[in-house]
């Protein structure tokens, strides 16, 4: 029989993985499942192309996120006392600033091809244009909104709770939820410019260097919720640079 201790050791366990896993591997997964209910109905299944997917899946993730955040929010708050430092604002627009200028240069499409190989070898992103994809301007709006509650609030709490909370502490010793920001090293900066480049194939450079920024601002301060505020500044003004530019491949 399983003592109370083990029991409750395991809970503790599976409440630290779901708290800090758990909203980017909801984000990850979600879109690949309603495509797939999609298909069992035989409904258009690329997102960029129907936009009743595209604004299901923006809906969906963004509920789900936001939820599991709010439940995990004790545990959070209670590893990673929410302070901010004035400075992860201008880190916040210093680091969307360098994407915006790497990115209109074109420099991975450039490097690949002056190596030999295509362009978009790394892929792209779906490029949604809100305004070719809805004829309705109520879905146009409601797509819009939760968009951007993605870009600015759900995406930065669920990578920064991976990232921070879980992936760096966890490179730092296998029992992470015992290690404090300030046990982290200069090799985070390594490893976070990998995760960036990996995650963000199309934009490899601009996000290994946007990372590795954002976790020059962690070692500096060793507060958590700085990751979370440069990550949200930087995501609503690329929104507003693309909206702006009308540059769909960055959304």
């Amino acid at each position: 029989m399983t003592s109370p201790l083990n029991r409750t050791g395991s809970k503790i366990a599976w409440q630290n993985w779901a708290v800090y896993v758990g909203p980017l591997a909801v984000y990850m997964l979600l879109a690949a499942m309603i495509i797939a209910v999609w298909e069992r109905i035989e409904v258009q299944l690329i997102a960029n192309q129907s936009p009743e997917v595209a604004l299901t899946i923006a809906v969906v993730r963004l509920v789900s996120i936001l939820a599991l955040v709010m439940w995990g929010f004790p545990k959070v708050k209670q590893d990673f006392p929410i302070h901010v430092s004035p400075v992860a604002v201008a880190v916040g627009i210093l680091g969307a600033g360098i994407w915006i200028a790497l990115c209109r240069l074109n420099l991975e499409s450039k490097l690949l091809a002056t190596i030999g190989l295509a362009p978009d070898l790394f892929g792209s992103r779906q490029a949604i244009n809100p305004w070719d994809l809805f004829d309705s301007s109520s879905e146009r709006n409601l797509f819009l909104v939760n968009r951007f509650s993605l870009l600015i609030v759900a995406v930065p709490l669920a990578e920064e709770l991976f990232l921070r909370g879980f992936l760096l502490r966890y490179f730092t010793d296998p029992d992470w939820p015992e290690v404090t920001l300030d046990r982290i090293g200069r090799s985070a900066i390594g490893t976070t410019a990998v995760y960036g480049a990996m995650t963000h194939p199309a934009e490899w450079i601009s996000a290994a260097i946007w990372f590795s920024l954002v976790t020059i601002l962690m070692l500096r301060t060793r507060r958590f919720w700085d990751c979370v505020v440069a990550h949200a500044v930087t995501n609503g003004i690329l929104g507003v640079y693309i909206i702006w530019a009308q540059d769909w491949r960055l959304w």
